[in-house]
């Protein structure tokens, strides 16, 4: 199964990608598939992320201005499927991102669905939100959170995590403990955690990634029903590099 049939996309939707292990990939894979559909797609971030080549389906588009940087959108938009937009390039070749009120203004520029990467995770399987994070657009439909499974059974510590002192006092354990999938499921559902800056009138579906083994899928069920208990309506199994990325959808 795909993405778009994984979390029942449709056009006009603004999907929020949060959290950590494979934020990127996801989005990457989500505007490839709607492109096959023949949908317009534009792909931003609130944070920063790796600017990607140009390729004969693909435009990268930056501006500071913003009345420059929406022309220019839909300009590109009429003749490539998939645009890739942000305010400029820092000096490590990122893509520096849009404030919310730009994103507001994007469907404007013809695109049938934006996906925005919304978080920042220094390229660890599982984070927690500090203050001021994420950075969800007030009119996203649709909120991803994502973990990596291979975060499970690693010590709780930044070589492994993104904010482990937050992730311990969300999810009440210690530093130096393993990470368990109680552990995941508390920051996902927290107030505090993925529960917090999400728009009163969006999905929420959380994507468990990385799962590609029996174990992993026992683990990623497990997570699942923790979420279930909890309010969670549907959460998305699979991994994201995978040619088949979703390898279940379970709703309640």
């Amino acid at each position: 199964m795909n993405f778009m049939d994984a979390f029942s996309i449709s056009k006009g939707d603004i999907v929020a990608l949060v959290g950590a292990g494979g934020k990127t990939t996801t989005m990457f894979a989500i505007g490839q598939e709607a492109i096959k559909l023949g949908w317009k797609v534009i792909l931003t971030t609130t944070t920063r992320i790796f600017a990607p080549a140009q390729n004969k389906l693909l435009r990268l588009i930056t501006d500071t201005s913003t009345e420059r940087l929406l022309s220019k959108i839909k300009n590109e938009l009429a003749s490539f499927p998939l645009v890739v937009a942000g305010t400029g390039l820092d000096r490590n070749n990122k893509l520096i991102g849009l404030e919310q009120e730009l994103i507001a203004k994007l469907p404007g520029t013809g695109a049938d669905l934006i996906v925005v990467e919304a978080d920042g995770a220094a390229r660890k399987p599982f984070k927690a939100p500090r203050e001021g994070e994420p950075v969800t657009p007030d009119t996203t439909t649709l909120v991803v959170p994502i973990v990596g499974i291979d975060c499970l059974g690693k010590p709780l510590n930044q070589d492994y995590t993104h904010r482990p002192e937050i992730i311990a006092s969300l999810a009440g354990i210690n530093i130096g403990d393993l990470v368990t999938t109680n552990a995941v499921a508390r920051v996902l559902l927290h107030s505090q955690g993925y529960g917090k800056t999400v728009p009163r009138d969006s999905r929420w579906h959380p994507y468990i990634n990385k799962v590609e083994s029996i174990s992993d899928l026992s683990n990623a069920r497990e997570i699942a029903a923790l979420l279930r208990l909890n309010g969670a309506r549907r959460v998305v199994i699979g991994a994201a590099q995978a040619a088949d990325p979703v390898k279940e959808v379970l709703e309640f």
